[in-house]
């Protein structure tokens, strides 16, 4: 995926809203938060149209219809999230304003100038995840990742790995792939995962490390195949590939999540309540359907699974950042 540019923001809106049938409780306590705020947001690390934003706008009826107010998406452009995550901070702990944490918000804090980390957040919930999948050219000379490994150590430094750019999710896969495979690579940055899968696609990279949808349609038409993906299971979508743990890789992983935050010092309760709320809509006929169409993963984690997978992740950016020579701190 793409690094995103923006941050969306999930307003909760009880203006006009009568109270819901499936949480009454529910209703009354985020009522009153946004009768005395006025709004409640959350911020997503995605552009408007972008694959958070989306999936927020898919899930936002369903919330709705837990909670008994209207869910809207607000995008915050600038600083790749970085607005987006410093104005999440800012906002009213009450429960009128949560941020959807993606994974750039463990990147940004290495390779940027800016004054926050995931830390300054209280994890609520994540509801999605991908991961990445080892793409190269169809016609390539490896059809598995042992394979690439001996082409690696065979060619050192003349094979070219692309990525969505400079100390984003897919670089830090990549170089972490490459460290523990013991493989000297060029790591190659694009403007976002599509743009490098285009390169692959024209053979000005020879692999690229991005979700299996970015490179989908280069699949279909002939042009790449997918060797591994770095996930804990094989992907429903690309059942008969094999993934990196089955050849000895099962440490090289990194999740590109999407998941619930609030500011600190957020009553319990009303994290409860928003947490039950994602489940509900992960839960909902039409959201599911959604889902499965668009592939998108129900990686639903509790607020400690969630905060163990931050925190675990956290020390991948902070180790390959300051091992490719792009931390700034």
């Amino acid at each position: 995926m793409a690094a995103a540019a923006m941050a969306a923001v999930m307003v909760l809106s009880a203006a006009g809203c009568q109270s819901g049938g499936k949480s009454e409780e529910s209703t009354q306590a985020e009522v009153k938060t946004t009768e005395e705020s006025g709004s409640a947001d959350a911020d997503a690390g995605a552009g408007a149209g972008g694959g958070t934003d989306l999936l927020l706008r898919a899930m936002a009826p369903a919330m709705e219809e837990y909670l008994g107010v209207s869910v809207s998406v607000v995008n915050k452009p600038g600083g790749g999230c970085a607005i987006g995550y410093a104005a999440g901070l800012q906002e009213s702990n009450d429960g009128s304003s949560i941020t959807v944490g993606v994974s750039e918000l463990l990147g940004l804090p290495y390779v940027a100038d800016v004054n926050f980390t995931y830390e300054d957040y209280d994890a609520i919930c994540n509801f999605n995840s991908c991961y990445g999948a080892l793409s190269v050219a169809a016609d390539a000379p490896y059809n598995t990742l042992e394979e690439f490994v001996e082409y690696c150590k065979e060619n050192p430094g003349k094979v070219r790995i692309g990525n969505s750019g400079i100390g984003g999710v897919w670089h830090i896969l990549a170089a972490s792939f490459a460290e523990k495979a013991g493989i000297e690579v060029v790591h190659v940055p694009f403007d976002g995962g599509g743009p490098a899968a285009v390169a692959l696609a024209g053979k000005n990279v020879e692999a690229v490390p991005v979700s299996p949808q970015e490179v989908q349609t280069y699949v279909d038409s002939g042009l790449v195949k997918v060797i591994a993906v770095f996930s804990p299971e094989r992907l429903p979508e690309l059942p008969d590939v094999p993934i990196a743990g089955e050849s000895g890789y099962s440490d090289v992983m990194i999740t590109v999540f999407r998941g619930f935050l609030a500011p600190k010092g957020m009553d319990e309760n009303i994290k409860a309540k928003i947490d039950a709320a994602t489940r509900y809509a992960l839960e909902d006929e039409s959201v599911k359907e959604f889902m499965a169409t668009q592939n998108y993963t129900n990686n639903y984690m509790t607020a400690d699974e969630f905060k163990s997978l931050m925190d675990r992740e956290d020390q991948v950016y902070a180790e390959q950042s300051r091992a490719l020579g792009i931390a700034t701190k």
